[in-house]
């Protein structure tokens, strides 16, 4: 068989391209710190690979939708601390006003102070979470949920709140299986039962400025003040603690998705993972097998019959 020029020319130019090409996909993959740059380097690796990225990218939103829900219930419980606060010191003032040796002008003061714990107290049922969400609104997240009301009854204005939100919790998903409720209903707090903690503040409010009240009737509006303050004390309490019982599952939920990434980070570089050494050490076996080929195929490019004759 003879062997031309143009075959020769042509399989050391072929051997070239194939060598050169592996010294490039050799530098391509240390540069980007992986064995498998496309899907047909190893398509059984890919499909693994693709599996656990999207298994990695879902276990990362948990962690922002349990992040978004800690920053809500945090806002939520500091809140309700300073709702727990303010009723506690409500309640002290009805306790002090039954002191029968307050004058008029005395209880005109407590009624002063009364007043402003309304106010407090709605500013408190319209918090944000610090995002422009109200917190007590149910699903109505955008629009304050207590409006302040004011009506005369018997010639005497009676001030209250309407809850203009509803009964609904918002969720969110943070695990595979879980959601956690990021939100509480206000009415279900503050109006619920036959109880307005709005209208309570305001009666006593207007009992303690009544210059002439009977002492019979003074107790008995302090009693009925005492006892619609102690129960709306006892719903944010417990609306406290479920918020508390909530954030400890977020903290469990955090351990539980850190540890996950961890494992999904380490499965993914044993799948896609370039072994340094291995690497270098081949990078350096192609580039001195492609030099040889290359002094080679111009040594064999260069013979000529003529090279023989004297």
């Amino acid at each position: 068989m003879r062997i031309s020029t143009s075959m020769i020319y042509n399989q050391g130019g072929s051997q070239i391209s194939n060598l050169q090409n592996a010294v490039v996909t050799s530098q391509q993959q240390i540069a980007a710190d992986t064995s498998m740059l496309t899907p047909a380097d190893n398509p059984a690796a890919a499909a693994q690979v693709l599996n656990v990225a999207q298994m990695q990218s879902m276990n990362n939103q948990f962690a922002a939708n349990r992040q978004a829900a800690e920053n809500s219930l945090n806002m939520t419980g500091s809140a309700l601390s300073s709702v727990t606060t303010l009723l506690q010191s409500a309640h002290t003032l009805v306790i002090s006003a039954g002191d029968p040796t307050l004058s008029a002008s005395d209880r005109s003061v407590l009624a002063v102070q009364a007043r402003n714990d309304f106010n407090s107290l709605l500013a408190l049922s319209n918090a944000t979470d610090g995002t422009g969400n109200y917190l007590f609104g149910g699903y109505h997240t955008a629009t304050p949920p207590f409006v302040q009301t004011s009506t005369v009854v018997s010639g005497v204005t009676v001030t209250g709140a309407q809850y203009m939100g509803d009964q609904g919790q918002r969720q969110l998903q943070v695990g595979d299986n879980q959601q956690i409720a990021v939100s509480a209903s206000g009415s279900a707090m503050f109006q619920s039962g036959g109880q307005d903690i709005f209208k309570t503040l305001d009666s006593l409010a207007t009992l303690l400025a009544t210059p002439n009240i009977t002492n019979a009737a003074l107790t008995a509006g302090l009693s009925t003040a005492s006892d619609g303050i102690t129960q709306t004390l006892n719903k944010v309490l417990t609306t406290s603690t479920t918020v508390g019982a909530s954030l400890q599952q977020l903290s469990a939920l955090d351990t539980t998705g850190s540890n996950l990434d961890v494992q999904y980070t380490q499965n993914l570089a044993s799948l896609q993972g370039l072994d340094y050494a291995k690497a270098i050490s081949q990078l350096t076996q192609e580039t001195t097998t492609l030099q040889a080929a290359q002094q080679s195929f111009v040594k064999i490019a260069n013979l000529s019959l003529f090279n023989y004759i004297p």
